[in-house]
């Protein structure tokens, strides 16, 4: 692992943790109580699709650290059981995560390893591979996952 892998993994941390501390995570919460309503679906679909968009810039492993206390205070306040809204947060997070090179450390590490042996990954050749193969997961699993718990 080379210093500036360390060093951005180290930074999305911090981020996170800094963001937690000055309650934008509650801040979050109320916005998705604020559009989804007690709409179980509605609240499903949203968590998925914000957490593809957010995960494809913030690292998937803080940010749904960050998320679960947010989604367990969302199925509290709806008064559902939270698996569902869970899966729709993991789904959508390590899926997503995929969409960017640094969307995942798996990806930032990757092209860590591609630049030490020479060869420069530009975002735009990352991507062009990147969006329809993340699509399709992401639709796979939305289905799946509300025809398991959603219905």
């Amino acid at each position: 692992m080379d210093f500036f892998t360390l060093l951005l993994l180290a930074s999305l941390f911090v981020v996170i943790g800094g963001i937690k501390e000055a309650g934008v995570i509650d801040a979050i919460a109320g916005l998705f109580v604020k559009i989804g309503g007690h709409s179980v679906f509605l609240m499903y679909m949203l968590l998925l699709w914000a957490s593809v968009l957010l995960s494809a810039f913030i690292d998937n492993i803080p940010y749904v650290a960050t998320m679960l206390p947010v989604v367990s205070s969302i199925a509290a306040f709806m008064g559902i059981e939270p698996t569902l809204l869970y899966f729709g947060l993991l789904s959508g997070a390590t899926l997503g995560g995929n969409l960017t090179p640094i969307g995942a450390s798996a990806n930032i590490m990757g092209i860590g390893i591609l630049r030490k042996h020479g060869y420069d990954v530009k975002n735009s050749t990352f991507m062009k591979i990147s969006i329809p193969y993340t699509l399709a997961a992401v639709i796979s699993a939305y289905i799946i996952l509300w025809l398991l718990w959603g219905m």
